[in-house]
């Protein structure tokens, strides 16, 4: 007996979003891999710089506590790019986004990206004045502190006018991540153009400020240069802002979770990278095997190692050259008028002293002493 019957065929039941966001492109693999270097490499700089201070016996100032606020900010931003990754979808196209995990994992990219410049220009104004600050200690002269105050007066106001434009680019706010409100944005690109453009701009010019300070420095030009290559080494961060600056003008905001994943990662490498560098200058303690020598200026005049006969004609004793150069010495420019130092250099010859009074226009001076206590150990 035959059956005319059609048999129906089973619709498979219609799937959910998946709950789970794999990692699954080498886009996410990019965001995650240099997020987890810019949180361990300024982490470990950071802490090696207050590890000198602390062996050098130097209490904390305010460019350590400004690089130390900067530390924390960078963390928040890569955690940031973390939730926007495992999270918010970032790395897949956004139709994709709404079609595998739901609209609710859109938008909570869309806020983490809203999140995202106003950490960064907490990271870039805390580093930016760390290393002015630290400017204003060592070449502690009138002109350079007025003009690492005016920049940095100047800093601050461009870094809180970059918070506030991606506050109020959107207007309701929820617009950022509810494009079906009514309401109206600015140009995401242009905002982001200027913001990093400003940056370089500032990035060269707190550069270029100690170099005529630099420059005028008595010392050999090898060891000279040396200290101008300290504080130039800030440009490697020009350079990752210049390549950042090349990736805007492709980015396409109705699909920024894919074509925004490039212009991201550098965004947040490039405070990192700032961050590290600020770091560098005070590591030479390290870097030279000896946690008791920094750089510093060579004495002009001669040495002598302490080993002859005391006034009370006791034996020579061993005595060894202290090569201390570690003090945070304040350096002061040559050839200006209105600095007049005196330096007095005392030498001692058995029982007979004297002393070379010298006079100096503009010159550097640094005063060292020591107080040597000798004896003989308890049970020795």
């Amino acid at each position: 007996m035959s059956s005319n019957a059609t048999e129906v065929p089973q619709v498979p039941p219609a799937k959910g979003p998946e709950t789970t966001i794999p990692i699954e492109n080498n886009r996410q693999v990019a965001i995650i891999v240099t997020s987890t270097l810019s949180i361990i490499i300024p982490t470990i700089l950071v802490g090696l710089r207050f590890y000198v201070r602390r062996i050098l016996h130097r209490s904390l100032d305010a460019s350590d506590l400004c690089i130390f606020a900067a530390l924390v900010f960078t963390i928040g931003l890569h955690i940031d790019m973390y939730v926007m990754v495992l999270l918010g979808g970032f790395g897949f196209h956004g139709l994709d986004i709404i079609q595998r995990f739901g609209m609710d994992t859109l938008v909570l990219f869309l806020k983490g990206i809203l999140a995202f410049p106003i950490i960064w220009n907490f990271t870039i104004c805390f580093s930016k004045l760390s290393v002015l600050l630290m400017y204003s200690s060592v070449i502690a002269v009138p002109r350079m502190i007025l003009a690492c105050r005016i920049l940095g007066f100047l800093i601050v106001l461009w870094n809180l006018g970059g918070i506030l434009g991606a506050l109020l680019l959107c207007r309701p706010f929820a617009l950022n991540w509810d494009k079906t409100l009514p309401g109206t944005c600015g140009d995401n690109r242009l905002f982001y153009m200027w913001l990093g453009a400003i940056n370089v701009v500032a990035e060269a010019l707190m550069l270029l400020l100690p170099v005529p300070f630099l420059y005028q420095l008595q010392m050999k030009p090898l060891k000279k240069l040396i200290v101008i290559g300290l504080f130039s080494v800030g440009w490697m961060t020009c350079a990752v802002t210049i390549y950042r600056q090349v990736t805007l003008p492709h980015l396409y905001f109705e699909d920024m979770t894919y074509t925004g994943v490039l212009a991201t990662i550098f965004t947040g490498v490039e405070p990192a990278v700032a961050l590290s560098l600020a770091c560098i200058p005070f590591l030479r303690p390290l870097i030279k095997g000896n946690a008791l020598r920094s750089t510093g200026v060579d004495s002009p005049y001669p040495s002598r190692t302490l080993g002859s006969k005391g006034p009370s004609g006791s034996a020579s004793r061993p005595f060894k050259e202290l090569s201390d150069d570690s003090s945070e010495v304040q350096l002061q420019p040559l050839g200006s008028e209105s600095l007049k130092y005196e330096a007095e250099v005392s030498r001692e010859e058995g029982h007979k002293g004297h002393k070379q009074p010298t006079t100096s226009t503009g010159a550097i001076l640094v005063s060292k002493g020591w107080n040597i206590v000798s004896g003989t150990r308890p049970g020795s």
